[in-house]
């Protein structure tokens, strides 16, 4: 078995940065009395420290942005969760701030150990949360060495076993006052307490310390519990302070489709619709509901949608939470016998696909419709709107005008010259409307072709091409 731990630092600083573009010295304050809990790296450089009370870190940097804890960061290992599931079908959740994937039965999957860790790694960065990693055999030797920062980025297990070694026994995370207790006893490394004889080690300290070091040492297993992703996804992101224009929202909303956009890839699958809900400081959630003229699964074109809604968007009260959902998807394979593949050809990534879905951004679904074909014969009846590109009945063989008259426009007999015809239309007898026609491909006098049918009234034009 090869697990490999991930340690995000100071999660909840950098998590609420996130929705800066230029983030200033910031720092995570909280506790009584109030002190600093995580910084960012402009605050370190100032001076301000992990553990300096609020007074000392603004007099040493008056322009420190304040920030605090999250009411439950839960949710935030949960979202992480959600993407590394991408990288790892096996995926544990340490809170507040680790994972651990499992790596040995994805390697051939992604090539090797190096291909693997290059795609995790680029994924990481676009995340913008500095992270630490560690590789070990174990479950609990991961997460130890992810948050020592030791990583032995191998998959010979005596090399990772000799990293695990090296670490201080304070590393540890030993039960109970167990590491104390064995500092007290002047056992300061790892591998001085392996060498230590397990009788003795167990009748001093008990058995829990004993469970714990094997599990450690991978002579017994670690069962966890591991993360299941939910069906759809959701993520939320507070504001750090309140916004006023739709367009600044933009920023923080690239990241969240962009995280939307890895889920569809992981999962193969297409978004139908997807819902933001602004959150304001007062009176009820705003909820925009955009739905793509097509399937989509590509961020940057979600994120066309999102700007293009936004142009006609006015904020009535400010915003100081931003939430993105999305529960209806599609495979990712458009099927090719649909209306879309015919009227508008090209696949997925065709420009008047990505019409289509900017026009509905903009102007609303109501506004923006697909003709489809029913199995009719009179041809005032034989089209329907539609969803656009949605399935209908297939159209008929014969020629038909694309544009068809509301109402058949007469016309003289003597200015139409008959180019192909007749075609007798007869139906609708049994519902009170019967229709009885020769139909016609015609050119009227000035040259134009139409569509023309003779009944008992006379001559008519019912369409032009």
């Amino acid at each position: 078995m090869l697990w490999l731990g991930l340690h995000f630092i100071d999660l909840q600083l950098h998590h609420q940065a996130r929705t800066l573009e230029q983030a200033p010295p910031l720092a995570l304050v909280g506790g009584q009395p109030i002190q600093v809990l995580q910084l960012n790296d402009l605050a370190r450089g100032a001076g301000v420290a992990r553990g300096q009370s609020l007074a000392t870190a603004t007099s040493l940097c008056p322009e420190l942005r304040l920030l605090e804890p999250l009411v439950d960061d839960v949710p935030l290992l949960e979202e992480l969760g959600a993407w590394a599931y991408g990288f790892s079908g096996r995926v544990v959740l340490v809170p507040p701030d680790r994972l651990l994937l499992e790596a040995g039965s994805m390697l051939r999957l992604f090539g090797g150990l190096a291909q693997w860790r290059a795609a995790l790694n680029l994924s990481l960065e676009a995340l913008g949360l500095p992270c630490r990693q560690g590789l070990g055999h174990t479950p609990q030797a991961a997460a130890l060495l992810a948050r020592s920062g030791e990583d032995a980025n191998t998959l010979e297990e005596e090399a990772l076993r000799a990293c695990l070694l090296a670490l201080p026994v304070a590393a540890l995370e030993l039960p109970d006052d167990s590491g104390e207790r064995l500092l007290g006893m002047g056992i300061r490394q790892t591998e001085q307490l392996y060498r230590l004889p397990r009788q003795e080690l167990g009748q001093r300290f008990g058995s829990e310390l004993l469970l714990y070091l094997s599990r450690l040492w991978g002579e017994l297993p670690d069962p966890r519990h591991e993360y299941q992703p939910p069906p759809g996804f959701r993520q939320k992101l507070v504001l750090m302070e309140e916004v006023e224009l739709a367009q600044v929202l933009l920023f923080p909303l690239k990241r969240m489709l962009a995280a939307l956009g890895e889920f569809l890839r992981h999962r193969q699958l297409s978004c139908d619709a997807f819902t933001l809900t602004l959150v304001h400081r007062q009176g009820p959630d705003q909820a925009i509901v955009l739905r793509p003229g097509f399937a989509e699964h590509r961020s940057e074109q979600l994120f066309k949608l999102v700007q293009l809604r936004f142009e006609r968007l006015t904020l009535y009260q400010p915003v100081v939470e931003l939430m993105l959902s999305a529960e209806s998807f599609s495979e990712l394979d458009p099927d090719t016998r649909s209306l879309s593949a015919q009227v508008l050809p090209g696949g997925e990534h065709s420009p008047a696909r990505e019409l289509v879905s900017q026009l509905i951004a903009r102007l609303g679904e109501s506004r923006v419709r697909g003709v489809g074909c029913v199995d009719e014969i009179r041809p005032e009846r034989a089209w329907c709107w539609g969803e656009p590109g949605a399935l209908g009945c297939a159209g008929p063989q014969k020629p038909r005008p694309p544009w068809l008259l509301e109402e058949p426009q007469e016309v003289e007999r003597r200015r139409l010259q008959l180019r192909q015809g007749p075609e007798r239309l007869e139906s609708g007898w049994w519902d009170g409307a019967p229709v009885a026609r020769d139909y016609y491909l015609a050119q009227v006098d000035d040259g134009r072709w139409c569509w023309a049918f003779r009944n008992e009234l006379g001559w008519f034009i019912h369409g032009w091409f």
